[in-house]
């Protein structure tokens, strides 16, 4: 493992907590900016994912990939933007980010809201990973690629689990550092090396 593996990551972690100093950030900043980046990144993963999916179809399949691309495009903006939504209302109830009049918050509102005032948070996400972008998978890499999103917020909500207990305690804002550095923290880079491992060295070519 070389140091440019993971000095996008330290960068990232970096810059995050600089700007959490900067902005003041508390918890519940942190949390919405947790919510805000799993959205974001999530959201132009599989968009991305689904783009090169059509772009590198041999030509004879390219409609079928053209047709199918925007089916799963119309399938997963409602599947994976609901997961968001419903979370983000209920995160709304406890950290209160837009006004609820009569009903649910304004799903546009409370993105808008997010982006306006965590974008260093999204920005610095995307510096720790946009490298790890599906730009050229095979087609039959697609499903690993399309579900790694929904990994990511698995994260989190683990993340939101162990913040807002300590939020209630009053002792959220000292775990800010060690969650940022979990967050940032580069652990596809020992998951590479394990798989390494476990497949062993290659082979000899055979004469």
């Amino acid at each position: 493992m070389k140091f440019a593996d993971f000095a996008p990551d330290l960068l990232a972690f970096a810059g995050t907590v600089v700007c959490a100093l900067l902005f003041r950030w508390q918890a519940r900043d942190l949390i919405w900016g947790l919510w805000i980046s799993s959205f974001t990144f999530g959201y132009l993963w599989i968009l991305t994912a689904l783009v090169c999916a059509v772009v590198y179809a041999p030509g004879v399949k390219k409609l079928g990939a053209l047709f199918s691309g925007l089916f799963l495009a119309a399938f997963f903006t409602f599947h994976f933007g609901m997961f968001h939504f419903v979370h983000g209302v209920f995160l709304n109830l406890f950290f209160p980010l837009v006004p609820e009049r009569h009903g649910p918050p304004n799903v546009f509102l409370m993105i808008g809201t997010a982006l306006a005032a965590y974008w260093p948070f999204v920005l610095m996400t995307f510096v720790s990973r946009v490298r790890d972008f599906p730009w050229r998978e095979a087609p039959d890499e697609q499903g690993k690629v399309m579900f790694q999103p929904y990994l990511n917020v698995v994260r989190m909500h683990l993340l939101i689990f162990i913040f807002a207990p300590l939020y209630f305690l009053h002792v959220a804002n000292l775990a800010l550092i060690p969650i940022l550095l979990f967050y940032f923290f580069p652990w596809r880079l020992f998951n590479r090396e394990r798989q390494a491992l476990a497949q062993g060295p290659p082979l000899p070519p055979h004469r």
